[in-house]
């Protein structure tokens, strides 16, 4: 006669289908050994917010009012350089003309005509070179708004005019070249005049030779000349550097 085991798990034995609680239930800290955690995912930017006609008509006078004083600057420095120019000129030729007809002491003409004048002249081309300078800057800030109103203004070429100078490469070397030799000029004159002075005081003093004395005066007039050429050709150089590469 067979007899059947009895029913249940004997001592020792699990129940069948009996699954450990740590599989199925994470830890305190919510992960599982060797479970990677997931990354969340990043959200997308919300979108941009619209701009009201109001505000964007705001935007663009403010623009326009800073385009207008930009041009205003523009031609105002502009004008300076030519006040300067034209007021230097002729300040230093009547100068030398007085020097010329007058009766003074031969000490002063010399020193007039070697220190004072050409000191005059090259200080007068340092004055219209910041003239310069403010314009080429006031051209850099209008290339910039004409930009940023044509952007306001949905795109397109609306404003353009600095903008095709900086792209043509339109800059009037030459003229401002004649300009600063021309005021230059007056200072180169006051030396040639005062080196003849010069040599005529040595002649009738009989203390130097009045060749040693021009070759003095010519040695001093290059040497100021050249100096100041490079110096002014480099400051020059750096100005249109700076506002032809912003």
């Amino acid at each position: 006669m067979t007899v059947d085991p009895p029913h249940g798990p004997l001592p020792g034995e699990l129940p069948p289908g009996w699954i450990d609680p740590a599989v199925i239930s994470p830890p305190p800290g919510g992960r599982v050994p060797g479970q990677t955690q997931p990354q969340p995912q990043p959200q997308p930017p919300p979108p941009p917010s619209l701009v009201s006609p109001e505000a964007l008509r705001n935007q663009l006078d403010a623009r326009l009012a800073e385009y207008a004083t930009l041009r205003q600057e523009s031609l105002q420095a502009i004008s300076n350089r030519i006040q300067v120019m034209n007021f230097a000129f002729t300040s230093l030729s009547l100068i030398l003309a007085a020097l010329l007809a007058s009766d003074v002491p031969r000490s002063l003409l010399i020193l007039v005509s070697l220190l004072f004048v050409p000191i005059a002249s090259k200080a007068s081309a340092l004055v219209w070179l910041g003239e310069y300078h403010r314009s080429q800057r006031a051209g850099q800030g209008v290339r910039l708004l004409e930009g940023r109103i044509n952007e306001l203004l949905g795109g397109g070429e609306h404003l353009t005019w600095e903008k095709s100078l900086y792209s043509q490469s339109t800059h009037m070397g030459y003229p401002y070249i004649a300009t600063v030799l021309f005021i230059l000029s007056t200072g180169v004159f006051g030396e040639f005049l005062g080196g003849i002075y010069l040599t005529q005081a040595a002649e009738e003093a009989a203390v130097f030779p009045p060749v040693l004395c021009a070759a003095l005066v010519v040695v001093y007039s290059l040497t100021i000349e050249i100096s100041f050429l490079l110096f002014f050709r480099k400051r020059w150089i750096a100005i249109r550097l700076h506002s032809h590469g912003a």
